[in-house]
């Protein structure tokens, strides 16, 4: 989609079924994933039915299962899926229960029982041009334009998702449109450092992660002192000297790191500013991630609402997030991950922690010619994170069906996004796994060759 492009007449008819199907019901349930896109897409589904005056039951989850979607169906009227369902249309339509899917992720199939909303149905990469919070914006907004006042929230998800990283396109590129026009979002430039204060920030930066400074007060603040700041700083106190000075020395350390010139460009992409929220997208981002990772998904679908007390309960756990986050880092940047012949891993103890850990590992600490993956032991089994980078796609990777395949043939299952996937598989099974995933990737980039 083109800058100031119309949306597609197939997507519209299917927000239009949707918007039908609502109206004939008082009470809905609402199921979403825990990550910042999923708590983003719950929260505007959950704001745009207290407007709407509907009754709502709202849950949050690690990943849907026959049991979830069985019990979440029972007895009532409407369910709405969003930010995921369209991997088990079969388990969904089986319950005979009316229902909305809100999803992004590469879909098996299409339904005729249900409806299916996906960007990938109208012919848009779900990956990169629409998150899950994106359709449900384009669903709230059809609803009741008053909704484009949650358009942060969808903005969080969509940065949550990193769909900002290469520049908004598709979905997410007419909803900032649309917003910049009611003076809901402004465009600010990016930066090789965040927003607030600067020791905050380069102790808890992850994006890029600086080997010895990421993690270390001391290494943060022996970093301003090199660039002449007081470490007591904001970004806001920095005239546009001390700014690209600060910029010149993160960027010298990240050249002697050996991170690519692509990798820094993706780190100071263009953000997202709100002003009646007074706050940027990613800075919402990280503390519903926060949230989530740390099993507080319900103080981040507080937060989304609007709850005060909710943001300084997300403040503290990002807090202790970040803590656990660098905690991880050091350990992977000491020991090293385990390397296959076309995939490098590593076990990670704790699940929430494992995308965040695999992501920059894969961008930052790693090989950067293997996929990154994660293994953490489940009551459910092994959960298996995955990341790659835009080179590895255009080598012929695609982590969804790779992870969907291999897990498939150990008794597991999988799917995502062709950069970022994930899997389930039986304990005891994980190195069949993996041999039979470096075999698959392998193949990937023979076929692309």
């Amino acid at each position: 989609m083109e800058a100031g492009a119309l949306l597609p007449d197939k997507l519209l008819s299917r927000i239009s079924i949707a918007k039908e199907e609502l109206e004939r019901h008082s009470e809905v349930r609402i199921v979403s994933h825990y990550d910042a896109d999923g708590i983003s897409s719950a929260g505007v589904l959950c704001n745009a039915m207290l407007r709407a005056g509907k009754r709502f039951h709202a849950t949050m989850t690690k990943g849907l299962t026959d049991q979830l979607v069985q019990e979440a169906a029972e007895g009532c009227e409407l369910i709405i899926f969003s930010d995921m369902g369209s991997s088990h249309l079969d388990e969904i339509e089986a319950t005979g229960c009316r229902a909305i899917v809100l999803d992004h992720h590469a879909p098996p199939r299409d339904s005729e029982k249900i409806v299916h909303i996906n960007p990938h149905l109208a012919d848009i990469d779900g990956m990169t041009s629409a998150s899950a919070s994106a359709m449900c914006m384009l669903f709230a907004v059809n609803l009741d334009e008053r909704n484009w006042d949650l358009l942060h929230l969808a903005f969080a998800g969509i940065s949550g998702d990193r769909q900002a990283i290469r520049g908004l396109s598709g979905i997410n590129q007419w909803l900032f449109e649309q917003g910049a026009q009611r003076g809901v979002v402004e465009a600010v430039p990016g930066s090789l450092y965040r927003p607030g204060r600067l020791l905050d920030g380069l102790y808890a930066s992850t994006d890029p992660y600086l080997r010895g400074v990421s993690g270390s007060r001391e290494g943060a603040r022996a970093l301003l002192e090199e660039a002449g700041i007081n470490v007591d700083a904001s970004s806001r106190d920095l005239d546009e000297a001390q700014g690209r000075k600060l910029s010149s020395l993160i960027a010298l350390r990240l050249v002697e790191q050996g991170v690519p010139a692509a990798t820094m460009e993706e780190a100071v992409h263009e953000r997202y500013f709100f002003p009646r929220a007074g706050m940027e997208a990613g800075e919402l981002a990280s503390l519903l991630n926060a949230c989530g990772r740390s099993n507080n998904e319900g103080m981040g679908l507080a937060l989304a609402l609007g709850d005060p007390k909710a943001l300084e309960g997300a403040r503290k756990l990002r807090a202790d997030y970040v803590n656990e986050v660098m905690a991880g880092l050091e350990r992977i940047a000491r020991d090293g991950v385990t390397a296959m012949e076309n995939i490098q891993y590593f076990v990670n103890e704790n699940l929430g922690l494992s995308g965040i850990l695999c992501g920059v590992t894969m961008q930052y600490l790693g090989d950067r010619d293997k996929p990154t993956i994660a293994l953490s032991e489940h009551d459910e089994g092994v959960k298996i994170s995955s990341r790659g980078t835009f080179p590895l796609l255009e080598q012929g990777i695609d982590l969804a069906v790779a992870m969907r395949e291999s897990a498939a043939k150990v008794g597991g299952f999988g799917g995502g996004h062709r950069i970022a996937a994930g899997a389930t598989v039986p304990k005891g099974r994980e190195d069949e796994f993996l041999a039979v995933l470096d075999a698959m990737i392998g193949e990937q980039k023979k076929k692309e060759a």
